[in-house]
Formats: structure tokens, C-alpha cells, sequence
């Protein structure tokens, strides 16, 4: 007697988690706005850039910074200097590292910040920093990785600084 009270339950939840999953897993493949291609400019990740992008995959750093810049009244700053995230420039990121939230600053353009072009300053900034963050900023919750060895430390640096370094070469043009 008790199967027949608790069965349509049963089915209920079988029906909502058939349909979510449907929705948030099958579904987005089938969509046109899945990122197919590129977006122009989007470059592969370097033998170095993706060492230290498993780096930071492994070290858990997603945890607490994000890599979108959204289209949210929070983000107006960071959109208005760098424009909003699209789709294509993930198309080289598997697994996608979006973040869900903030406690650190977003890297989606930290590469356009600490440029390659500024050269051993912008590497040993990040390095110290990534080493002692609190040398930097007192205040910083981020964890020392210190115990990294020197090339960790050199490819996590160069998944960092690849990061939106590619949007500086992409002729800027106006959004309809």
C-alpha cells in the first residue's frame, strides 16, 4: 500500500530530472549559440599555456576566480574596458573554466593587463605574487604557492598572461 502512495512521487522527480537534464545537457548542443568556431583572433593555447593552465585547473584557483566578463550591471566596468565575453572565446577550453564566483578578481583579461610586452616586470610580479600574495596585498585571501617549482610557477605565468592578450590585435568594432 505504501509503493502506491509513493510511486507518483517517484515518477514526478523521475519526469523533472529527465526534463532538466534534457534542457541543461543535450539541449545546448543542438543550439546555434554554441561556439562552432573561434572567436577572431582566438589563438590555441601554447605548449607552456596549457601546462599552466592544468596547473591552475589542479590548484583549484576557478574556485575563486571567474573568467567572463558578463553583461551585468556588476560588470559594467569590466565590460566597458574589455567588452563581454562571447561564446567563441572559449573555444579552445576544455573543460571551460568559467567560475561561479568572486573572491579574486576575474582573469578573463588578465592577459591584456600584465602584457608580455612589459616583459620581466609583469613575469615577476606575477610570480612574486602566485609565490606570496601578501607580499602584494596584504588583505589577499589567495593561498601561497609556494611550493610550486620554478617552471610551474613560469607556465602558470604564461596561461595568465595568455589570457584575452589575443582581443589586443582584433580591430575593435561597434555592437549592433
Amino acid at each position: 500500500m505504501r509503493f502506491i502512495r509513493v510511486l507518483p512521487i517517484v515518477i514526478a522527480f523521475s519526469i523533472l530530472f529527465g526534463a532538466a537534464f534534457t534542457g541543461l545537457v543535450i539541449a545546448p548542443g543542438f543550439t546555434s549559440t554554441v561556439a562552432r568556431t573561434p572567436s577572431v583572433g582566438l589563438v590555441a593555447y601554447s605548449t607552456t599555456e596549457a601546462r599552466g593552465r592544468h596547473i591552475y585547473v589542479r590548484e583549484g584557483c576557478v574556485y575563486c576566480h571567474s573568467q567572463q566578463v558578463r553583461n551585468v550591471k556588476a560588470d559594467a566596468n569590466l565590460a566597458e574596458s574589455f567588452g563581454v565575453s562571447k561564446a567563441g572565446d572559449y573555444y579552445y577550453d576544455l573543460p571551460h573554466l568559467l567560475g561561479t564566483s568572486r573572491q579574486g578578481p576575474d582573469l578573463s583579461n588578465e592577459g591584456r593587463v600584465w602584457r608580455r610586452e612589459i616583459g620581466e616586470p609583469a613575469r615577476d610580479y606575477l610570480i612574486g605574487h602566485f609565490i606570496n600574495p601578501r607580499d602584494y596585498n596584504p588583505n589577499s585571501i589567495m593561498p601561497a604557492f609556494d611550493y610550486l617549482s620554478k617552471q610551474e610557477l613560469s607556465d602558470l605565468t604564461d596561461y595568465i598572461q595568455s589570457l584575452g592578450a589575443w582581443k589586443d590585435n582584433v580591430p575593435q568594432q561597434e555592437e549592433t
